[in-house]
């Protein structure tokens, strides 16, 4: 054919940016000969897009229907080569050119993603229209990253949070005596690369065995469509998962494990097509029957880590972000990009800083990730593409525990065998989900209610209403 082309970014290595940053680069064509062109374009692209279908119907009434949504966050074009003024094509000549180019991503850009029912995609392709040809196309993918800044979010992330819960057995009319189980996190935002630090508390006072504890580290994703009505689905992946250890029959124990977050990608918000969120999820495997309790914690990935003496602050200036310096840069002619409007109540975004002892994070392919194939239907002759993966920030903490954790506030015990109630080691045993946050203790106890769960964020306040 005679044509190589190839786009790369001069100011990121592995072209991965931070929404609201600059993106460099230039577009490197090679012609073994001689080309007419009557237009070279380089065009810079974003949008989310998510589709699934569905099965409806029954015999001869069943059909499939399809339910999707799109939405663009980024687009712009520039044209590198224009045909003459008399509208001739332009004939390049062989050997090498260099056409370099700038671009300012607006500040609010959602992060890049590639899911089973949709992605957030962002790509740059050139274009070139050639006389009585089909055109010719070659298209590479990068990756933008919305920064979440743990040390920016609500302070409830950084308070110790605790999840109990208290369980009774049955068979018949025969009842255990209460299980106790106690899960703390002392604090409830990570990074890529950070341990969760858990203490686990089994106080076993049934006959029963406790054969382990499964904690898993969920991943979420909720896919939003829009067409032909809002419907929405939901994804789970278990990231980070560990079997830990049980306790036998009227004994207890207590330990500490630690689970290290992997690369995957942040914690993203309800406002986009696609949310990823993510939980801290435990079971209790006992032996016999009878339903295993199940504590649950919600966690944020962020891609700053949280520090507990507040390291110097960056304020990004308000007109740095705004739609007048957003667009394509070739000499002194700008084409602006679009930007969204300024958040509610005129905040701006800090970028904290970590302590200059932290190094910088590296940007690696999030685990249990698959290179895609991003070309579409208006690659119908592209001469070439390279596969593609979104990179997110990973930390490396050497085994140490980062951030150095403030001593946790003493806990109060759980409840021996001398104070356990008459009402919870005879109830019937019926299971509980303490959620996040939950600032009473269950209202709902009874007889008839084997269960009292609670999430305590380091206050003290007694356990089940009973004093120890």
């Amino acid at each position: 054919m005679g044509v190589h082309c190839d786009i790369r970014f001069t100011n990121s290595t592995h072209g991965t940016y931070l929404s609201g940053q600059r993106l460099t680069g230039h577009v490197q064509l090679k012609l073994t000969e001689a080309k007419k062109f009557n237009e070279i374009s380089l065009r810079i692209l974003g949008y989310s897009n998510v589709q699934w279908s569905q099965k409806r119907g029954q015999g001869r009434r069943r059909r499939t229907v399809y339910f999707t949504a799109k939405r663009d966050h980024l687009s712009s074009m520039k044209v590198l080569v224009e045909s003459q003024q008399s509208g001739t094509p332009t004939e390049l000549p062989a050997g090498e050119h260099i056409y370099e180019f700038a671009c300012e991503l607006p500040p609010q850009l959602p992060t890049s993603f590639e899911g089973s029912y949709g992605h957030c995609r962002y790509t740059a392709q050139v274009v070139m229209d050639r006389p009585w040809k089909f055109n010719l196309t070659y298209r590479v993918g990068f990756t933008v990253i919305q920064p979440l800044d743990l040390n920016v979010q609500p302070p409830s992330i950084r308070v110790p949070t605790r999840m109990d819960d208290a369980r009774v057995f049955c068979c018949a009319f025969w009842r255990t005596k209460p299980l106790y189980v106690r899960v703390t996190v002392p604090c409830t935002g990570y990074v890529p690369g950070q341990a969760i630090p858990l203490t686990i508390d089994l106080n076993n006072h049934s006959s029963r065995t406790i054969e382990g504890v499964n904690m898993k580290l969920l991943q979420e994703i909720t896919y939003n469509a829009e067409y032909p009505v809002k419907k929405t689905r939901h994804e789970t992946h278990t990231i980070v998962k560990h079997i830990g250890d049980g306790v036998g029959g009227e004994s207890q124990k207590q330990y500490e494990q630690r689970l290290v977050v992997p690369t995957v990608i942040p914690t993203c918000g309800s406002q986009n097509l696609i949310n990823v969120s993510y939980r801290l999820h435990m079971t209790v495997r006992v032996a016999g029957c009878g339903s295993d309790p199940v504590l649950e914690i919600p966690l944020i990935i962020g891609t700053i880590p949280l520090v507990f003496y507040q390291p110097e602050t960056v304020a990004i200036p308000a007109e740095a972000s705004t739609s007048a310096n957003a667009g394509f840069s070739f000499g002194s002619v700008a084409h602006h990009l679009p930007t969204s409007s300024k958040p509610a109540g005129g905040l701006e975004r800090e970028g904290t800083l970590p302590p200059e002892y932290l190094p910088p994070p590296t940007y690696e392919e999030a685990m249990n990730a698959a290179a895609v194939v991003i070309t579409d239907d208006t690659d119908t002759n592209a001469i070439g593409t390279k596969p593609y993966v979104p990179l997110y920030p990973s930390y490396n903490f050497n085994d140490i525990q980062w951030p150095p954790l403030p001593p946790m506030a003493q806990q109060p015990p759980l409840p021996s065998i001398a104070n356990a109630p008459a009402d919870v080691a005879t109830a019937k045993p019926v299971q509980r989900i303490a959620s996040v946050p939950a600032p009473a203790v269950d209202a709902r106890k009874s007889p008839a209610d084997a269960v009292a769960s609670k999430m305590r964020d380091g206050s003290e306040p007694e356990l089940f209403g009973i004093s120890s």
